[in-house]
């Protein structure tokens, strides 16, 4: 078969971007070129910049140095304070004095002054001895010093404040007072170094530039722990005449910049070796590339002429015989994969029926192989089967699609749930109508209450989602891969109760468990009586909770028994508070059920348990009791409201009417309205009866008289008069308005004038 070799043609067309790359290259180094003019520009005003920079700090040096000195000079009032003896008005004059300084500056830190007469050192809120205070060892340093009024190398000075003490990097002043011995004291400014950054950072443009400042032994005021950079053709440094700093203002990516823009002859032999090395390397390496793929297209050439194919069309050029055979690579591909996957959930079924039924292979490493090899681990496990209920309506129903599609949805949920609670389960069909559900878990003592609350919350998603039901059984616990076969018949059987028991709900196996003499049917029966009592807010739960807990104590249970029945006692709580009482679920679910959960993991003795059940039961009951009197409350003033709404023109209609009517004291009655309404009765009946005077003289002719009789007013002054106290206008002036508004336009104008009047009436009862 004749094979159109035109490949190699367009391999060579494909390297022409590697051209392009080239040619763009040596463009961007012309422009390079061209641009260096411009950097020296920017050399130029980076060096002013740093001139300036340098004139303006030591400008504000100098002057913080001028003002310090006109503090110390002889005869003043600093020189009064280190001579005359301790006065505190003299204390605070000074101290306002150095204040005056700091604020004048905004550069400086701090000021103090020490007093050699006593040794003690004043700063702009307080004096303290030279021992106490924080910057000791700097003014003891600073004393022995021959010569003063020269700034300090940046340091760190200890400043101790309310919130304890800390470090700040400052660059120091001192002057000795006076200045030729220092006999009396010493005066020290300290400059903070982040000020002055602040200060150098203004007079910079951030994005081209940044500013740095080292001391004579280059030592940096604003890196304490960074190495001296070293300067370049782009960086300017100036050396302050004053201070002998030196800053140094740079060009962001100074470095990149020099290297760029210096050499223009390197870069254009630079740029002429990459065109020969560029179109060289094109034709070598698109040759040699090009070798493997006439490798291929020869083996199939050979495999084509021995396997004749059906398909007799020839394909235009060499990568026909490469696509065919990548064609059929994916299909065989993908059908192995479909068969894998089915292998796998087959195989993963076989396992878990081994599982339930305990048939264990002889080797116990192959057996271990397998669990591995389905993402299985020991541990503590725990089984429990889903029923579909009414399965032959299931049936007929719906069709065999439909079916699989809703078990998929089951399984989804059950695996969704699972992971959303921090389990790992394992959930698979074992029958048409069964999905088992395998909990492992590292940790047995929640072990039964996670599946509990697993399974109720698998069971009220399908009711609430799908148009079936489901009942749920579950087996006993168990801690070796042994005994799941028997957690498994357990589940089975209280799954197969519902005949009994009803569907569409859980059952445990604990419930359906034989005990000698009936004891665990005792049990249950209790605790149903004891959340139903607390639902009902019965002050008799607590004797039977002390009764549940009395028989425990006389059957001698094991920890293990007490536990999972304490386990059901939540879990049963919960449903039922759920259920009937949603408005208890929050405190319950941040205060209660944690409280349980952890008592029963704590507790080693009886005693200690009923005491914490009986504490946090205790706090569950109060919390049902307010929320029922809430409800009884509601309702009750929900009647009340209606019956004043209905017969608020009732002249014998008063607080001692209602509560005879309805059997509560006038006095509570009152506290309700308020609490309930935001307003007393008397307001709230007067507002009813007002607004409907207001429709009366909107809509009738009514005179304002036989209105007041109607309102249950005897006189019609009173009712004139509280008219106009809510509406803010008497009952004539307010039917002028309406009657002068709709002679100037009609209706929309008496609407607005009603809105005005309504407006009015707000204003009047805020105010």
């Amino acid at each position: 078969m004749k094979v159109n070799n035109n490949y190699i043609m367009r391999m060579l067309l494909s390297y022409l971007p590697i051209l392009f790359i080239t040619i763009s290259i040596l463009i961007f180094i012309s422009f390079s070129i061209m641009n260096q003019l411009n950097v020296r520009n920017a050399i130029q005003a980076n060096n002013l910049t740093a001139k300036y920079v340098t004139n303006m700090v030591d400008s504000s040096l100098k002057n913080i140095s001028i003002d310090a000195q006109k503090l110390v000079e002889t005869g003043g009032t600093l020189q009064k304070f280190l001579d005359a003896p301790s006065d505190k008005g003299l204390e605070f004059d000074i101290s306002n004095l150095l204040n005056s300084l700091v604020i004048r500056y905004g550069l400086i830190d701090s000021v103090y002054l020490y007093r050699a007469k006593d040794g003690k050192v004043l700063d702009q809120s307080t004096i303290r001895p030279l021992s106490q205070f924080p910057d000791e060892s700097y003014v003891r340093s600073t004393l022995d010093q021959p010569y003063t009024g020269v700034w300090s190398s940046p340091r760190e000075r200890i400043s101790g404040g309310l919130s304890g003490s800390t470090i700040v990097r400052v660059s120091s002043l001192g002057l000795k007072i006076p200045r030729d011995s220092g006999s009396l004291g010493y005066l020290i400014v300290n400059v903070k170094n982040d000020a002055l950054k602040s200060y150098i950072d203004q007079m910079i443009d951030h994005t081209i530039t940044t500013a740095e400042l080292y001391d004579s032994q280059g030592v940096s005021f604003f890196n304490a722990d960074q190495p001296v950079s070293s300067s370049n053709r782009l960086s300017a440094d100036v050396v302050s005449n004053y201070t002998g700093w030196t800053y140094r203002i740079s060009i962001k990516g100074g470095q990149l910049l020099d290297f760029l823009f210096h050499g223009s002859t390197l870069w254009i032999l630079l740029g002429l070796s990459a065109i020969v090395v560029a179109i060289g390397s094109t034709f070598y390496v698109t040759r040699r590339n090009y070798k493997p793929i006439e490798s291929i297209l020869h083996r199939i050439e050979r495999f084509s002429s021995i396997v004749k194919t059906g398909d007799s069309k020839v394909k235009a050029n060499e990568f026909a015989f490469i696509d065919q055979a990548i064609e059929r690579l994916i299909t065989n591909n993908m059908s192995f994969q479909e068969q894998q996957q089915e292998h796998l959930v087959i195989r993963r079924q076989q396992f878990l029926q081994m599982l339930l039924k305990g048939e264990f292979s002889e080797e116990r490493g192959a057996w271990e192989q397998e669990w591995q090899h389905l993402g299985l681990s020991a541990g503590h496990f725990i089984v429990g089967v889903l029923e579909l209920d009414s399965y032959v309506q299931f049936g007929l129903k719906y069709n065999p699609n439909d079916q699989s599609l809703f078990k998929f949805i089951i399984s989804s949920v059950a695996v969704e749930t699972a992971e959303q609670n921090g389990l790992r389960i394992v959930a698979e069909w074992i029958a048409k109508n069964q999905l088992v559900v395998l909990l492992i878990s590292t940790d047995s003592s929640m072990l039964e209450h996670q599946m509990l609350q697993l399974a109720e919350q698998i069971r009220s998603w399908v009711e609430g989602h799908l148009d079936f039901t489901v009942t749920i059984g579950i087996g006993a616990p168990v801690d070796e891969d042994a005994a799941i076969a028997r957690s498994f018949e357990e589940a089975e059987a209280a799954v197969s109760r519902k005949v009994s028991l009803g569907s569409n709900q859980i059952i445990d196996a604990v419930e359906v468990r034989g005990r000698q003499d009936g004891e665990w049917f005792d049990y249950l029966e209790m605790i149903r009586t004891i959340v139903r009592q607390l639902r009902m807010s019965e002050l008799d739960w607590q004797s039977e909770l002390k009764q549940l807990f009395s028989e425990m104590a006389v059957q001698r249970l094991r920890k293990g028994d007490v536990d999972r029945l304490l386990h059901y006692f939540i879990f049963h709580l919960e449903y039922e508070l759920d259920g009937s009482l949603p408005e208890a679920v929050k405190p319950w679910q941040d205060e209660v059920k944690p409280a349980l959960a952890a008592a029963v993991e704590r507790s080693d003795t009886l005693q200690q348990l009923e005491l914490d059940f009986q504490t946090a039961l205790t706090q569950l009951s109060g919390q049902i009791g307010e929320l029922s009197q809430s409800r009884r409350h509601n309702t009750l003033m929900r009647e009340i409201r209606d019956f004043v709404a209905e017969h608020y023109l009732d002249p014998n209609l008063s607080l001692t009417f209602l509560s005879d009517r309805f059997q509560i004291s006038s006095k509570y009655l009152s506290q309700l309205f308020k609490e309930s309404i935001g307003e007393n009765f008397s307001d709230f009946l007067i507002g009813l009866r007002i607004d409907h005077a207001k429709r009366l003289l909107r809509e009738t002719d009514a005179a304002v008289q036989d209105i007041s009789d109607q309102m249950g007013y005897s006189n019609p002054t009173s009712f004139i008069r509280v008219f106009k106290k809510i509406v803010g206008l008497s009952p004539g002036q307010y039917r002028e308005s309406l009657t002068k508004s709709a002679a100037r336009g009609g209706g929309q104008h008496e609407q607005d004038a009603f809105e005005k009047s309504e407006e009015h009436e707000d204003n009047s009862s805020a105010g």
